[in-house]
C-alpha cells in the first residue's frame, strides 16, 4: 500500500468539498492508483518491446503531401467580419 495520502490537501488543491465518506473512498482509490503505478515502474520492459499501438502493430501514417491552399483573401472571403486582414471574433473574456 502507498504511503498515507493527505486527502485534505488533495481536496484543497482540487477545490473539492468532501464529506468523510467521500474522503475515505478517494483515499482508497488514490492509494490503489499509486500502487498500480508502483507495480508498473518495477516491471523490466526492454525498449524494443514498447509500442504505441495496443496490439503492437506498425502504424501506417499517411504521407505528407504539399497541396494548394487558400490565399489570404479567399480565407477571409466567407468570414462574417474581418478587419485589417484578420478575422474578427467575439471576445472570449468579458
Amino acid at each position: 500500500m502507498a504511503d498515507k495520502i493527505d486527502i485534505e490537501n488533495v481536496a484543497k488543491l482540487a477545490s473539492l468539498k468532501l464529506n468523510e465518506e467521500e474522503k475515505q473512498h478517494l483515499e482508497k482509490d488514490l492509494s490503489m492508483i499509486i500502487d498500480h503505478f508502483a507495480a508498473l515502474s518495477e516491471m523490466d520492459l526492454p525498449d524494443d518491446k514498447i509500442s504505441i499501438h495496443p496490439l503492437g502493430m506498425h502504424l501506417n501514417l499517411a504521407e505528407d503531401i504539399a497541396s494548394k491552399f487558400l490565399t489570404h483573401e479567399q480565407a477571409l472571403s466567407n468570414a462574417p467580419e474581418s478587419k485589417d486582414g484578420q478575422f474578427v471574433v467575439p471576445p472570449s473574456l468579458d
